[in-house]
């Protein structure tokens, strides 16, 4: 089987408009710039442990010519739209706020044959205890995504337990594996990401690439299958030492988070920083 790992990270004049973060002596971009670096060398590295390709980007493909910051996240569409990955049984998205903490294969998750392999949202525990599923406990914010989901003809499918109960299925597209039959029919089948960005007048993140593709998956029913969280973990627990015990991939979403993924880096916390600075000094 042939596996290949994309990433990409664009930067845009919209990312320093947000203004600096706390705790980075320079702009919002160029700590963007030095936490795409720090995941690119780490995965590069991932990939040539586990016996896989690393395809990374930083120019818009699926995305050429738009200039907002909500669609840069749907550059991920290359992902079922680029030809160039159709050589590859197997595909791993993996966001570039992201650092390898194990040498155990992710690909190997997908021996049930299922299509696509990911983390819910409301699995996805933050700083505070809590997801990022807001429709959960904001009914305002609930009604907003049942619009959207509707407007595109898009069916309501909750979570139930053996994963956190949840209004929503809502994938976190950070940490997703697609198949080569998966990425063929979303070329087929999902509607195109414009027309989820562009229509209606809602939050960004109800038109965004995650709500998108997990409405999409849903309407054409695929077969969708949730892998552990320590494959998209954040550092929520206790103690440091505690994530970095736990955490197969850390994943430092938000602004400050990417402050503290620089440190880490730099103070050699991983469990592969020893192979990562053998491979690339």
């Amino acid at each position: 089987m042939s596996n290949v790992i994309f990433q990409y990270m664009i930067v845009s004049d919209a990312v320093d408009a947000r203004g600096d973060i706390p705790g980075w002596d320079g702009s919002r971009s160029s700590l963007y710039k030095e936490v795409a670096d720090i995941s690119r060398t780490s995965f590069e590295q991932y990939a040539k442990k586990i016996g896989a390709e690393h395809v990374y980007s930083d120019e818009r493909v699926a995305t050429k010519g738009h200039g907002c910051s909500t669609s840069l996240l749907h550059e991920c569409a290359r992902v079922w739209l680029d030809p160039m990955f159709d050589q590859y049984d197997n595909l791993l998205f993996v966001d570039t706020d992201i650092v390898v903490n194990t040498e155990e294969n992710i690909f190997d998750q997908m021996e049930s044959g299922a299509e696509v392999y990911g983390v819910l949202e409301s699995d996805f525990v933050t700083a505070n205890g809590g997801g990022y599923n807001s429709w959960d406990y904001k009914d305002d914010n609930y009604r907003d995504f049942c619009r959207k989901f509707e407007m595109h003809d898009c069916p309501i499918v909750p979570v139930m337990p053996p994963n956190r109960p949840s209004k929503l299925t809502i994938m976190n597209t950070g940490v997703v594996l697609w198949s080569k039959e998966a990425r063929l029919r979303a070329r087929e089948l999902f509607i195109a990401w414009e027309d989820w960005c562009y229509t209606g007048d809602f939050h960004m993140s109800i038109m965004n690439d995650q709500p998108y593709i997990s409405a999409q998956l849903m309407k054409h029913e695929f077969d969708v299958e949730t892998i552990d969280t320590t494959w998209n973990d954040s550092p929520h627990y206790e103690t440091e030492q505690e994530f970095f015990d736990n955490a197969k991939f850390c994943h430092y979403t938000g602004g400050e988070w990417k402050v503290d993924m620089v440190k880490h880096w730099n103070d050699n916390r991983y469990k592969t920083s020893k192979f990562t600075r053998a491979l690339f000094p």
